[in-house]
């Protein structure tokens, strides 16, 4: 399934300029090819050589062209309605200015980064949008932060500063009374991970028990496991409620830190790269594009499962079954699947009006 697109200079240039004719901010821009379904496969095993890549990233105004691209194809699909993760209509919030800067750093870490191997910066831009729909200041669920959503550990990995290990002055963070339940969930957490690993027979298969439940039940006979499960689960359930409160309390304290500030701020960029760069375009596009080419040439190229161990954590790409083993695969999680799908339509949706 690996298919190539023959893309004229003459297209990519044509396009690029009219998109650097384009004014980006502060409006939603019309697509570049409402109408145009031209074919956009991607390969699925990356080729490794990077000199395809940098040839394309070096012609002339690809930055504004992917940009506008990514805009065209927002405006096609969310002109009407709420934006995912905003929670507002696209007309009242300025987009424009946002996709340019993320592209722009995007295309920077993909020629910075492509002798560990090539990433097309199409992906990264759908990956983005699954991601957060290139909100900076995005909170998720799961603690993960900013456009590329990293978790607190992966960041500090790459570098960047996050939240709990901030080198700003205390007294210039709000609600610092809510700063200790990092500390707080983390340690849940891992109670629970330690809880669901030292009693898998009892949480790995609820149907199970749930069954000889019932048998015992009908047939009228004790079942002397019972009392045991239902510790189990009750210890599950108070570790879980503790730290979802943890949690919860921790989220406030990012988002009311975040609150009310912008990113081309002078005084807020000095503050916020001093609190969590994982805001910061500058700093989270470089980590997403460097981690993505290193999983890469991990799994020789499958950009698939490259994207899935964005999402589910490289081990969990990774398939100990002869010849494949070296690729990879996408793991059985729902939410990967859903993931891996639809920065495939991404793709093609942005490359298509990049190209057509």
């Amino acid at each position: 399934m690996s298919t190539h697109i023959d893309f004229s200079r003459r297209t990519v240039l044509k396009t690029a300029v009219a998109a650097a004719l384009t004014p980006l901010c502060g409006q939603a821009l019309p697509a570049l090819a409402s109408e145009a379904h031209h074919a956009s496969e991607i390969s699925i095993i990356q080729p490794k050589r990077p000199d395809k890549l940098l040839a394309e990233l070096s012609a002339p105004h690809f930055t504004e062209a992917l940009a506008q691209a990514v805009l065209a194809f927002l405006q096609t699909h969310y002109s009407q309605g709420n934006v995912p993760v905003w929670k507002k209509p696209l007309a009242h919030f300025d987009m424009g200015r946002r996709v340019l800067s993320i592209a722009r750093h995007v295309v920077q870490a993909a020629t910075r980064h492509a002798t560990i191997y090539p990433v097309d910066p199409c992906w990264i831009m759908g990956q983005i949008m699954a991601e957060s729909f290139f909100y900076e200041f995005a909170v998720s669920s799961a603690l993960a932060v900013g456009p590329c959503q990293f978790i607190a550990p992966t960041a500090k990995g790459y570098g960047l500063i996050c939240a709990d290990t901030r080198v700003v002055d205390a007294a210039l963070v709000r609600r610092i009374d809510l700063e200790e339940n990092f500390a707080l969930a983390t340690t849940y957490r891992q109670q629970l991970t330690a809880l669901r690993r030292t009693h898998q027979d009892v949480l790995k298969s609820p149907e199970k028990i749930l069954r000889a439940c019932i048998q015992a039940y009908t047939a009228g006979t004790p079942l002397p496991d019972l009392a045991h499960y239902g510790q189990v689960y009750d210890q599950v359930a108070a570790l879980q409620n503790k730290y979802s409160t943890a949690r919860n309390a921790y989220r406030s304290f990012l988002e009311e830190n975040f609150q009310g500030r912008d990113i081309d701020n002078t005084v807020d960029q000095i503050f916020l790269e001093q609190f969590d760069q994982r805001v910061l375009p500058a700093y989270a596009a470089n980590a997403m594009v460097r981690m993505m080419a290193e999983h890469l040439r991990t799994l020789n190229g499958n950009i698939l499962a490259a994207t899935a161990g964005y999402n589910a954590g490289l081990g969990n790409a990774r398939y100990d079954a002869r010849m494949y083993a070296a690729f990879g695969r996408i793991p059985n999680f729902a939410e990967t699947v859903d993931y891996v799908s639809k920065i495939v339509i991404n793709h093609h949706e942005i490359r298509q009006r990049m190209y057509a």
